[in-house]
């Protein structure tokens, strides 16, 4: 099995493969300069508190939770009401019983729901590595050019 990230270098790097090691090497650095240097300015133009990436799927989970009814069972435990389904979330432990919002770290409708009952900052509940400014330290890291 390979990772999404093995089958795009094996997908951009084919036609390089034939080259000798120390150009295949030089290709190689030239296109992670290239990514990262795009991945940086993408990070730039972002003017949320969030990722695009995360602040997009903030907004989606927004808009699916507004469907949804809660009844709390006490401060930090809650009973969500997806149609016919019901999930039990705990803010105080970031969790919910479909398992999203742990794993993922950012509130799925369901935890929304809970935290608007609560009016309660989702701010608070979503993993400090899908902020912009740790979009922005990730790819502040310089990959430095192979001597000649």
């Amino acid at each position: 099995m390979t990772s999404n990230i093995a089958e795009s270098l094996n997908a951009v790097t084919k036609d390089a493969r034939e080259l000798p090691a120390v150009e295949l090497l030089e290709y190689m650095s030239t296109l992670l300069e290239c990514w990262t240097n795009e991945k940086l300015l993408n990070a730039n133009g972002t003017f949320t508190y969030l990722g695009k990436k995360y602040n997009k799927e903030l907004e989606d989970n927004r808009t699916l939770s507004q469907k949804m009814r809660e009844r709390a069972s006490t401060d930090y435990i809650h009973n969500v009401i997806d149609s016919v389904k019901r999930f039990i979330v705990c803010l105080q432990n970031k969790r919910c019983s479909c398992g999203q919002f742990q794993i993922d770290e950012l509130p799925y409708p369901h935890a929304l729901v809970a935290l608007r009952h609560m009016n309660e900052p989702y701010e608070n509940y979503y993993s400090p590595y899908y902020t912009r400014e740790s979009l922005m330290q990730t790819y502040e890291i310089l990959v430095d050019p192979l001597p000649s």
